[in-house]
């Protein structure tokens, strides 16, 4: 490593020889060296590990959104499927009491009942109401 002394040894020989008397002699001056700059942090540690902290609290919270839409879709459309399912049964309900109705009709009975042999005995019918 180069010391001062011997930079201006090194200055003062290359320079060509000058008359004092024109100019005052100036005394040589050693070459800057240049450190290279420490590299100032942007981010500290901590604020480093707040923000990888948040992003993965907010990725977390973004997974757990769609999820949760997930299952809730899921459900409402199992809700649907019981809604349809019940809706069905009671077409089905309403259509075998209307059948119910039109097998239990009156002239039907007796026609039935006169089919097999068998007789009308008013005397034996009673009238319940409640």
């Amino acid at each position: 490593m180069a010391t001062p002394e011997y930079a201006e040894d090194i200055y003062s020989q290359a320079l060509p020889y000058e008359n004092p008397q024109q100019s005052p002699k100036q005394a040589p001056t050693s070459p800057e060296i240049n450190e290279p700059q420490k590299k100032t942090r942007v981010f500290s540690k901590k604020e480093k590990s707040l923000m990888s902290m948040f992003t993965i609290v907010t990725l977390l919270l973004f997974f757990g959104s769609l999820l949760t839409q997930v299952i809730l879709s899921n459900q409402n459309r199992g809700f649907q499927d019981l809604q349809n399912g019940n809706t069905a049964m009671a077409i089905e309900n309403s259509n075998l009491e209307q059948e119910v109705q039109e097998l239990s009709r009156y002239d039907r009975i007796i026609e039935m009942a006169e089919e097999m042999g068998l007789e009308m005995n008013e005397a034996n019918v009673r009238n319940v109401t409640r």
